[in-house]
Parts: C-alpha cells; structure tokens; sequence
C-alpha cells in the first residue's frame, strides 16, 4: 500500500491547511441557506480582506478548489454524484432491483427523479460551491503579490480550468445553467437567470484555452494532481466533441476537438503515460501516473478518502478475497450491474474480470450471485472504515483521448487513420485488431462498443448516449427487454432543476 506522501503535500497542503481554505470558504461565501446557493460575495469584508494577501493563502486557497470536488456533500464527491449516481446509474450500466426510501438511485436508473430528489440539489450546490471558491479566488488575486509572476499564473490558470470544467458538468446535467464569473452579491445573484448553451460552451471552451499557457506540462512530486496542459487540451477535446454532438451539434467543433486531442497524443512519452495493462490504471500505488485529470483521495482519516467503492460493492464475507471489515452493502440486492452490460463484453476481453465480479463470498460464508463493479475496489487495502479509500477517480484518461481521436478522424472521413488507436486499446484488452478496411458505419459500431467496455463504471457511458443521440432507444430497449413501465425522450437527458431553485430564482424549469 502506498504512503500518499505526494499527494498529502499537494492536496492537502497539509490537513489543517485544507480545513482552513474551506473554513474561510464557507465564512466567505455565505453556504448558509438555499437562498445562497449561488451567493458569491462574503458577509464579512474583514475577513476576506484578511485573507486572500499572500501567495500561500492563494495557494491554500486554491487547495480548497480542488477539495471541493472531494466529499462535498454527505454521499460523496464529485466520483459519486456526478460519475455514478448521475452518469453511471442513469444508463443501462446498471439495474435498479429494489427501492430504497433512503436512496435515490432507484428513481435515477428508472428515470422517476423529479426536481424534488434530493441528489439533484446535491450536485446544483457542489458543482456552483466549486465555482464560489473559484470566483472569490480570481477576483482577489491580481492585487496580490507574487514571488515569481510564473507562478501567479499557474494558479490563475488552475482555477480558471477548474471554474469552466465546474461549468461543463452543470451543462452537462442541467442543460442551461447561471452563468456566474465573479463575486456577487444574494441580491443580483437571484438576477441571473439561465444562460443559453452556445454561451456557456464559449465561456467554457475559452476560459480552458486562455488557461493552457499559464499551466506546466508537468509537476515536482509534491504537485502531482494540479491541473496540466495535457489535461487541459484533452477536457477541450472532450468539450468541443460533446458540443459536436446532441444537442447543439455544431459541426465547427469538430476540428477544434482534433486539435485539441492531437496536442495530448504527441505529448506521449514525455508528459503523457499509456499505461501497459488496463489492471494498472486502477491502483492507488499509480495514482497521478497514467490518467490526466483525477479527483484526488488520501486515505488516513483526514477526510479525504474516497467513497465510491463502497457505493459499488456489497459486503463481502471474510473469505472473500475482497473482504475489508469496513465494506458496506449497497449494490447487492439493490443496485446491480445490468447484465447488458456484461453481455456487452467481447469473449477474451481482459477488462471485464478487473472490471466486474458476478458473485461474492457473503458474510454468512455463503455464496451470492449477483453483479457488482469491482474496478475502484483494491485487494489487501487496509482502511479505518468505509468512507476512506485512497484510490483516485479518472475524470479523463488517456485512452479516453485516444478513442476521442479515432472518432474524430472516422467524423472527416479518415476512418483507416482511425483504427490504429483504437487497436491499441484492444490490443492491451487482449482483443484482435480491427481491420483498417473497415466501413464508416460498422466503425462507429465498434468504437461505440469500446467505449462502453473501456470506461464501464467510469461516468463516461451516459454522456456518449446523450451525445450520439442514441440514449432514447438503448434505454427504451433496456427497458422493454427487462419489463420495466416506462419509456423515456429526450426530455430525459436532462435532470431538473432543483426545485427550490426554481422557487427562489424563477429559473424556468427543463420540460
């Protein structure tokens, strides 16, 4: 097991130093009701004035950005919110087998959420309590003085990023979202309706350029996690494919996505990791090693461990060589991965074993039958309990790029340029190559395939329906075969608006 002493430095600048930044950010930005959820400006002008004058408190300061992607709220972070209860549930990845009135993935996978489920408020307010830091941040930090303009910069260009991937989600989920790029005051906040989505696609996609030449390509060990320049031309990458496609399919993008995604494949070798075997990429001990952009996770009891296996994996019995004494039950009996998924599979694929196990050793010693990810789940790993794992969580890897790429090349036409890097993710998958004759059309059938394997349980699948404008018939069908009593359109491909929201600011609501 890994000591976590690069990341423990970066981080958490130290435990106390993090508490810090999000002590003074939540005196600072007023998190005290609904009515502020997107209330920016501080109550108290003293101690934000104390504050925000030095380049460390900057930089703890930024520290708490970051850390506003981890445990935000009592579920998790952004790896449970965003990338499994709302992009992972959502598809047919997985299957609700029961209803738990304390939870709201059942209503998720079977598309009854409305704007009263609570998960939905959840990532409203992590999503814009990110954005809060970051606008109190880039208001302040031109009036404070730098040791090196350099580095000014750098820190200038994190929160830039991160404010506009913050963004990206919301649009994601949301759809048209409040578009807030500074300090404001509850009053004007409460002004500022829905921005429409070629301007937030603007601001996002500009606001990620205009931070790639304060970024470094790489960082000391005490740094690992910041954002990189690789990692910011691949979240471009990714913003303008999704913007390619449903529902605003602007074609212009296209190229823009190539570009973008070129930039991060040459980087290989130098700043940029393949990873030799898909086991490889998830182990905490490779943390910040080969993926781009990752939520960070320390274990130790500093409150910043990750959540996520123990949202995907059942209790297991002590003669399971999964078994950790801190294991809860959540999927099993409950939440299942669908056997679509796992029917999906091509037969020799090397991702589905480390990816998903079919049964379990129960606690009873018996054992269940039943389909669960194992991906983020590390034998032998020691935690002092469930909510503490030390493994990080992808938001985009490099394979992701890649496959990005070849889907890019086969959109202009150049499909025989596209295969090669997507044989290179099969070929790693222990999968034959795919013939470089092969059409337009049956391409996009294999790489669509891919995908679904390569980032199974990763938040990715759910997004690719949406933007392919498939989602409406894959789930349709999922549904019909498994007799569920709904059929969804396109109207599901957004989640409501919290409805307290909608209350207090008058937002109109999705259809």
């Amino acid at each position: 097991m890994k000591t976590n002493n690069n990341k423990r430095s970066f981080l958490q600048v130290n435990s106390r130093t993090v508490t810090k930044a999000f002590l003074i950010g939540t005196l600072m930005l007023g998190m005290v009701s609904c009515e502020d959820d997107l209330m920016l400006e501080p109550e108290n002008n003293i101690t934000q004035n104390s504050f925000y004058t030095t380049e460390l408190q900057i930089n703890q300061a930024l520290s708490g950005v970051y850390s506003a992607m981890i445990n935000s709220s009592s579920r998790g972070g952004y790896d449970v919110n965003l990338y499994l209860l709302a992009s992972e549930v959502r598809s047919n990845n997985y299957t609700a087998l029961s209803q738990n009135g304390n939870r709201d993935y059942y209503a998720i996978n079977r598309f009854q959420d409305t704007s009263s489920t609570e998960e939905v408020g959840i990532i409203w307010d992590d999503t814009y309590q990110l954005i809060s830091y970051a606008n109190v941040i880039l208001s302040r930090i031109d009036a404070v003085p730098f040791a090196d303009n350099a580095t000014k910069e750098q820190y200038r260009s994190e929160t830039r990023f991160l404010r506009a991937y913050a963004y990206f989600e919301l649009m994601r989920t949301f759809g048209k979202v409040p578009l807030i790029d500074r300090p404001v005051s509850p009053e004007e906040a409460l002004t500022i309706q829905r921005t429409d989505l070629p301007t937030l696609y603007n601001f996002i996609s500009s606001e990620i350029e205009a931070s790639i030449a304060g970024l470094k390509d790489t960082y000391d060990a005490k740094n690992k996690g910041r954002i990189t320049k690789a990692a910011a031309h691949a979240m471009l990458g990714r913003i303008y494919l999704t913007g390619a496609g449903y529902p605003l399919n602007n074609n212009a993008y296209v190229e823009k996505a190539r570009a973008n995604l070129l930039a991060v494949i040459q980087k290989e070798g130098q700043f940029v990791t393949f990873a030799p075997t898909y086991a490889d990429l998830f182990k905490s001990a490779n943390d910040n090693k080969y993926h781009l952009f990752e939520i960070q996770h320390i274990s130790g009891g500093v409150s910043q461990g990750s959540l996520l296996p123990s949202y995907v994996t059942p209790n297991f019995g002590v003669n399971d060589p999964f078994y950790n004494a801190q294991s809860s039950l959540y999927s099993s009996g409950e939440l299942g991965v669908s056997q679509s998924l796992i029917n999906s599979y091509e037969p020799g694929d090397l991702r589905l074993p480390l990816t998903i196990k079919t049964s379990f050793i129960a606690q009873n010693g018996q054992p269940d039958n039943q389909n669960f990810f194992v991906k983020f789940r590390e034998k032998g790993v020691v935690i002092t309990n469930r909510y503490d794992w030390p493994i990080n969580f992808p938001i985009i890897r490099y394979a992701d790029v890649l496959l990005m790429y070849a889907e890019v090349l086969n959109m202009q036409g150049n499909t025989a340029a596209a295969v090669p890097f997507v044989n290179r993710i099969r070929q790693r998958a222990g999968l034959p190559a795919l013939s470089t004759s092969l059409s337009s059309a049956d391409f996009v059938t294999a790489l669509r395939r891919e995908r679904r394997s390569e980032f199974a349980g990763e938040g990715v699948y759910w997004h690719d329906l949406v933007r392919w404008n498939i989602g409406v018939a894959v789930i349709n069908q999922a549904a019909a075969a498994l007799n569920y009593n709904y059929t969804i359109t396109t109207n599901d491909y957004l989640y409501q608006i919290p409805l307290t929201q909608v209350q207090i600011a008058g937002y109109e609501q999705n259809p």
